[in-house]
């Protein structure tokens, strides 16, 4: 056994504990060691190899269970178990995990595992327990309003959603959303998703006067931003409803003005400029449509107009300019598909999408930075572990570096001398998202992360923007009452310095 150390040849370190182990084994039972110990990687003439991603608790469990095919499972264990399996690839080990989530489900515990099942992405234990909750909503009302209240937005909007609620007056279900929404101020942005699912003509008048005089409601905004000539522009995004909205703000006297709106609606599409040009590229439209459309904004000219389509609808893309050409990468083709990982470039007005390598993860919701004419993408959503990867335009080839020991997702992301910053957002923590101000910065020269300081607001979605002639920062933040919008590089305003 890896106990015993008999004719191990390996030794893996976590954290502190080292565990010795046998290369043959490994490489037999995860795909991530298989990968590691081909004949062409440094590892693979290594002795010792440190893994800083997974908790020795979780390694150990997978470990025993790659020797004896036993998994020791509980509640209190289970996520750092399925942390190491899905990191290491181990898939058996990860559908004993799914399997034990569907055997143990229960009043006290369904909350908690619908969120560790859509954190770790594990259908079938995501569909029953979600398939629970409606069952049990009513019970779960009085017995565990807590762990409603702690339940991820899109098991929750799966429950609202649901035609039928056995014993579940739509008053008690207004007031839940209110209450999740109210517990966070990061959830806001979700409020139209949910709210737009409540029948509210299943509601005594009075009831419902009552239920919004007494509670804030707030808007949810989604927005894209760019700087172009020093000007920032604020486009589209959702405002209770999908906009084509487009804002100018000039920091020299602190004013913002409605400029031409896009010519269709759009939201989670990506923003680029290239030249004197603004690209509206893909997003979602109206009732959940999506777009494959894209199109440019003339600013002299004060028009936008339609250029070559993408190739496919898509959604919760990334876009980044390198060497006077648009790349954009990740995404989803439609609602709830797999996440892709193909990547297109498109280097003018005229010209056609062209399909480059893939990345080698699949995001969603992520983000990409151009330094030293090399693209880098970083986190999307629900990533459990956060590989960072790096893209060569004139190679066509992506390399994996150093993962980001911070995991988050909806912050904001900027280019300072060459050092890119992830700044603010949510992460996970006890299968709860929560919000941090940390901001880290990575350096392309080591390969490696520092933390830098902390942002002035945590718990909002961010967008950022850079005025590269002024090297001042312009934030848009998405905060209570849904379009609240605030530059910190007008005169006179407080700044931020890093």
């Amino acid at each position: 056994s890896s106990a015993e150390g008999f004719l191990c040849d390996i030794l893996l370190k976590v954290k502190e504990n080292e565990f010795p182990a046998h290369k043959s084994l490994l490489a037999c039972s995860s795909d991530y060691f298989r990968a590691m110990f081909k004949s062409y990687t440094q590892e693979s003439k290594a002795s010792v190899i440190d893994l800083q991603v997974v908790s020795p608790t979780g390694f150990q469990n997978v470990l025993d269970f790659i020797y004896t095919s036993l998994l020791p499972l509980s509640f209190e264990s289970l996520e750092d178990t399925l942390e190491a399996a899905s990191y290491l690839q181990v898939t058996d080990a990860i559908g004993l995990c799914n399997q034990y989530l569907i055997n143990n489900l229960a009043l006290e515990n369904c909350c908690f595992s619908a969120n560790v099942a859509r954190k770790f992405y594990l259908p079938n234990a995501l569909a029953a327990t979600e398939k629970y909750i409606v069952s049990n909503l009513w019970k779960l009302l009085d017995l565990d309003l807590s762990g409603l209240l702690e339940l991820n937005f899109r098991s929750l909007l799966v429950v609202v959603q649901s035609p039928d609620l056995p014993m579940v007056k739509e008053t008690r279900l207004l007031n839940l959303v209110l209450l999740w929404l109210k517990q966070d101020k990061t959830r806001l942005a979700h409020t139209s998703s949910l709210l737009e699912h409540i029948r509210y003509g299943l509601i005594p008048v009075e009831e419902l006067r009552k239920t919004y005089t007494q509670s804030e409601v707030p808007l949810s905004a989604g927005i894209n931003v760019c700087v172009v000539g020093n000007f920032l522009y604020v486009l589209g995004g959702e405002i209770l409803s999908v906009t084509n909205k487009v804002h100018r703000y000039d920091p020299r006297f602190n004013t913002w003005t409605q400029i031409t709106g896009m010519l269709e609606k759009r939201c989670q599409f990506s923003c680029s400029v290239l030249g004197k040009d603004i690209f509206a590229i893909g997003g979602r439209g109206e009732d959940g449509s999506l777009h494959s459309s894209v199109e440019v904004y003339n600013i002299s000219r004060d028009r936008w107009m339609k250029v070559k389509e993408l190739p496919c609808k898509l959604h919760g893309h990334a876009s980044a300019i390198c060497k006077s050409t648009i790349y954009i990468s990740g995404g989803k083709h439609s609602d709830p598909a797999d996440t892709s990982k193909d990547v297109y470039s498109l280097s003018s007005l005229e010209g056609q999408w062209i399909k480059k390598a893939p990345m080698s993860i699949a995001r969603f919701g992520h983000q990409m930075a151009t330094i030293r004419e090399a693209i880098f993408t970083f986190l999307g959503l629900y990533e459990p572990f956060s590989e960072i990867e790096r893209y060569d335009p004139d190679q066509n080839q992506w390399t994996r570096l150093r993962p980001l020991i911070y995991d988050r997702f909806c912050y904001g992301l900027a280019v300072v001398e060459e050092t890119a910053l992830l700044i603010g957002g949510k992460k996970w923590q006890n299968s709860q998202e929560v919000p941090t101000q940390d901001v880290v910065g990575y350096d392309i020269d080591n390969d490696g992360w520092e933390e830098i300081c902390k942002a002035p607001l945590a718990g909002l979605e961010k967008k950022i923007a850079m005025a590269p002639n002024v090297a001042e920062w312009m934030f848009c933040f998405e905060m209570l009452g849904g379009n609240r919008q605030e530059s910190l590089a007008a005169a006179g305003e407080r700044r931020w310095d890093l």
